[in-house]
């Protein structure tokens, strides 16, 4: 009688456990999904941005660093966008092929590695990879760093 108390009691812990760890996996990925779905977002935000050559929308998602990389608005504007719209470039965001998101020292960043397919003026339609940096800035994904290729 004892040895069967012990069992059940046995069986109840750990029932109890795997119950604990579920809810905890189950609010984890809970916090993450709808974080990596508010990133690309906004990285679907600042696509659309460059893609109708709005360069006060595509600042305003720029974190303060990459905004001070390109030292003003209007030089954005001049350089970036004015490029893209001479060579009526146009992005889409046709695949994810890598997503992190990660704290560290009270800093919520994100890195995704996306596929665009690109069409501009006088050349054929092609994909390339685009690393992503986003930091979480009050609340808000803002983009910290964008290049061509595949970088950490």
């Amino acid at each position: 009688m004892v040895l069967n108390m012990l069992s059940r009691k046995k069986a109840f812990i750990a029932i109890v456990v795997v119950a604990i760890v579920a809810v905890a996996g189950f609010f984890l990925w809970q916090t993450f999904s709808g974080s990596y779905g508010e990133v690309e977002n906004t990285i679907r935000s600042f696509i659309a941005a460059l893609n109708n050559y709005d360069a006060d929308a595509s600042w305003a998602l720029m974190s303060p660093t990459l905004q001070a990389f390109y030292g003003t608005k209007e030089s954005f504007n001049g350089s970036i966008i004015s490029g893209f719209r001479q060579f009526s470039w146009h992005a889409e965001l046709t695949g994810i092929s890598s997503k992190s998101i990660e704290t560290k020292n009270s800093m919520t960043i994100a890195r995704f590695v996306v596929t665009l397919q690109i069409s501009q003026a006088g050349f054929s339609t092609y994909s390339d990879a685009y690393t992503f940096k986003l930091v979480k800035i009050e609340g808000q994904w803002k983009i910290s760093d964008w290049q061509q290729g595949v970088w950490d």
